[in-house]
């Protein structure tokens, strides 16, 4: 890949040549121009009359560089460190008998397409003057990747190099397996005379360490933030931004509040907070008037939309969110949890972001903990978990946000994705049909939600008859027919509350064929049995820890149901028959219930598929 030079230097010798710079590189009307003298006046006017040479008209060649910088700097900021750099070429390059060894005409600056423009324009009176070091002083490149400038930056996955390039050696890896089997021996054996670790000198963990397990993975979105158009530098910038949302947050807050209910104008509001920042701060001298246009859509972003978490909202790779404090927000990323490197500006902050939130959605924060689904985003559905402040040590709530993209992933896409192959798909989309029940089980993250929603799409044949139940609307479908209902945790007006288990008997009489639970959390596990024993097909979610954990989890909500014991629980659940566990986004295992042992007590399976386990054994993967 090429790389793009930021950087073009004009000799000029004459009145002609001036003017040709003048009329092609100097006449944006967006400028910001440093040197007061130099404002609204043309080059020649300076050269010729301001500033003119002091070894006889043009004597003196001029020269004109254009430089390309990235607006994280901001223009006013990048015109002063310009001076800077100039002042100390003057400085090194003095001589006792002339110290003025260059004169600066013009430093200027415009923003465009995400990247600021420098312009200089000196007479310098010694040989070599070159302006390239200049991007040396600020710690930038001449150079950027072809085509990459333009660009604003996304959220990046910022992995330091001892994780990114951390590998063991083979060696290592066999000692650690030979250590590793001579510790499992012993595990086997272990008993009250022999405990296992006074058998051992070292203990060998069953899964080897990695630079990760100790080091923070960093998802960074601060650069995305700093790619803003502006003439003030960026911490200037934002430190005027985080004064008014605190501003909002103290004295404003109640009249915030009356806006995000609907009791008030936000176009009012937003008008005095406009008016606030003229008078303390651009009145003051303290902020510049042509940032103020952005400064406004930060602000209001801030208050009325999804503020600093909408970069990870955006970014389809970012399955979760969690916010346990002003300063931690983290996000998950592929299965792995990253920090981010931006926060909201205090506390106080924080919590006026969770009002907005739980007003936009009518949620009471009087309860300890709930979840609801968002429906503000436009390609996603947010179902937010929000524990209240009032139980946690620290005084403050708790946010976890799952992301449920709108534009459903059919079966073409989780196999571009790696969820599965055509087999298992083709499989499932028989299971649909022909299966009495089908599981989707794995941890929090593992993808079954996303999967049992393909399979809600092209699963099923047109003429089914299907009754969803879940929690929040995470499962939903274009197709017609399919009859979708939610928990009622907390009724408002003359409404009744309703729970899973409650809408779970209410499928008993629905007429449906098809009975599928978002998740299963509880005794409504029980009217799906029911639903199969009386030949519906079912399907559903479950938390799961491991494929082998799946039935003895079931067994567990079916106990809390109608199930007796443990055994007749295990019985019950032979009306399911297909097992599909998930991890990671991918389909690790599927087995099919082929009977129950009443001797045992055991469940009896037939293995349908299982994922290739990872070559070396206890290695993370």
């Amino acid at each position: 890949m090429g790389k793009r030079k930021n950087i073009k230097m004009f000799k000029i010798e004459n009145r002609e040549q001036l003017q040709k710079i003048q009329d092609e590189y100097a006449s944006n009307p967006n400028v910001y121009e440093l040197m007061p003298w130099a404002a609204n006046t043309p080059f020649t006017e300076i050269a010729e009359n301001i500033i003119s040479d002091r070894d006889g008209e043009w004597a003196t060649p001029l020269y004109f560089s254009i430089t390309s910088h990235k607006s994280n700097y901001g223009a006013k900021k990048l015109c002063r460190l310009a001076s800077e750099f100039l002042d100390k070429l003057k400085q090194t390059n003095s001589t006792n008998t002339r110290f003025d060894v260059l004169d600066v005409l013009s430093i200027s600056s415009h923003i465009e397409n995400g990247r600021i423009t420098l312009n200089v324009l000196v007479r310098p009176y010694i040989n070599g003057y070159n302006f390239i070091g200049f991007f040396n002083y600020i710690g930038d490149s001449p150079f950027d990747v072809a085509g990459g400038g333009d660009t604003p930056a996304t959220g990046v996955l910022l992995v330091p190099d001892e994780i990114k390039n951390f590998k063991y050696s083979d060696e290592e890896l066999k000692v650690y397996q030979a250590n590793l089997d001579i510790q499992n021996k012993l595990y086997e054996k272990a008993d009250y005379k022999h405990p296992l670790l006074n058998s051992i000198e070292k203990y060998t963990p069953r899964r080897l360490p990695m630079p990760e397990d100790h080091t923070n993975l960093i998802y960074d979105l601060k650069s995305s933030d700093m790619q803003l158009e502006i003439l003030e530098d960026y911490e200037q910038f934002n430190r005027v931004f985080r004064d008014v949302m605190a501003h909002v947050s103290g004295i404003e807050y109640y009249k915030y509040c009356d806006v995000i209910s609907g009791n008030s104008s936000q176009y009012a509001f937003m008008a005095t907070i406009e008016n606030y920042i003229k008078v303390e701060y651009i009145g003051k001298n303290r902020f510049e008037t042509e940032d103020l246009k952005v400064l406004m859509e930060k602000i209001e972003n801030a208050l009325f939309h999804m503020y600093i978490l909408q970069d990870l909202i955006d970014n389809p790779e970012v399955t979760d969110i969690k916010i346990t404090r002003h300063s931690s927000i983290r996000a998950r990323v592929r299965g792995k949890a990253y920090s981010t490197n931006i926060h909201f500006v205090d506390d106080n902050d924080y919590r006026r972001f969770i009002e907005m939130i739980c007003i936009r959605n009518k949620i009471k924060q009087n309860v300890p903990a709930q979840t609801f689904t968002d429906q503000t985003d436009a390609r996603y559905i947010m179902r937010f978990s929000l524990t209240s402040a009032y139980i946690t040590p620290s005084q403050i709530p708790i946010l976890h946000i799952r992301k449920i993209d709108r534009n459903k992933y059919l079966g073409n896409d989780l196999i571009r994705l790696g969820m599965f192959d055509e087999k298992i798909r083709d499989f499932l989309i028989d299971a649909a049909k022909t299966s009495r029940g089908v599981v989707f089980a794995g941890p929090p993250g593992s993808g079954k939600t996303i999967c049992l929603n393909w399979f809600l799409e092209e699963g099923y044949e047109q003429s089914a008859e299907i009754l969803v139940i879940q929690e929040n609307d995470e499962l939903f479908s274009d197709r017609e027919g399919i009859m979708f209902e939610h928990v009622v945790n907390y009724p408002r007006d003359n409404e009744q509350a309703v729970n899973l288990e409650q809408l779970g008997q209410l499928a008993l009489v629905a007429g449906a064929n098809v009975f599928v639970i978002g998740e299963v959390k509880g005794p409504e596990i029980c009217s799906a049995i029911r639903l199969g024993n009386a030949g519906c097909r079912t399907a559903l979610t479950t938390h799961s820890e491991s494929a082998t954990e799946t039935i003895p989890r079931m067994a567990d909500l079916a106990l809390s149901g109608e199930a007796k014991d443990i055994k007749s629980a295990m019985r019950m659940l032979k009306t399911f028959q297909t097992i599909v566990y998930l991890e990671n986004f991918k389909v690790k295992e599927i087995s099919e219930i082929v009977g129950f042992d009443e001797t045992s007590g055991n469940m009896q399976y037939r293995y349908i598929y299982r994922r290739e386990a990872p070559k070396t054994l206890g290695v993370a993967s």
